[in-house]
């Protein structure tokens, strides 16, 4: 049964790359923002470490591995967090692709209310594990996870609990922000 789950999940983060609202995501914001700036910060954190004397922090090969196991760990849960939120929410993981229609609280957000977000980070910290950059993986990506985080809570819940109104407000009470720590917890059955 775990196994017959996990391979509709592959299969349905599989499909999703080839969907419009990714394909339109990709190439409006990925390309032209997100890449360049990962390098932009690779570039700043080689060069901090080397202002600081940290010549690498994981022994190597190991950090390449590491790097790869983070890589495809993020990638897996960017995969599955935008399928749900292309089929099941009937639109796109941002805005400017074409905004959710239908408030997404099952699979993957039934733990997190941004399990993207996990998944991005492990896609960065991937980058910063490739290059053995301390300063990457230690300051410039917990940086970059409290300001997506923050952004997260100020900008983008106001515009859901606009959306979505109390349905959005029962589900940001029950659900996490960013760490899945319910998932470790029985679940509550609900009142009859």
């Amino acid at each position: 049964m775990i196994q017959r789950m996990s391979l509709s999940l592959l299969t349905r983060a599989l499909r999703v790359v080839r969907t419009p609202q990714i394909l339109l995501l990709v190439a409006k914001v990925y390309i032209p923002v997100l890449f360049p700036l990962t390098f932009l910060i690779a570039l700043a954190s080689l060069r901090l470490d080397q202002i600081v004397g940290m010549s690498s922090f994981v022994s190597s090969p190991l950090n390449y591995g590491l790097a790869v196991a983070s890589l495809v760990a993020g990638l897996a849960i960017v995969g599955v967090s935008y399928a749900e939120l292309v089929f099941v929410g009937a639109g796109s993981p941002s805005p400017t692709a074409g905004r959710t229609i239908h408030l997404v609280r099952s699979g993957i957000y039934a733990y997190s209310r941004n399990p993207s977000v996990i998944g991005k980070l492990l896609g960065v910290l991937a980058v910063g594990l490739a290059l053995n950059s301390f300063s990457f993986c230690c300051i410039l990506v917990p940086l970059l996870l409290a300001g997506s985080l923050v952004e997260k809570v100020w900008r983008q819940e106001p515009v859901l609990v606009e959306i979505f109104g109390d349905e959005y407000e029962r589900y940001r009470a029950e659900v996490p922000l960013f760490l899945p720590w319910t998932f470790f917890l029985p679940r509550k059955q609900p009142r009859s």
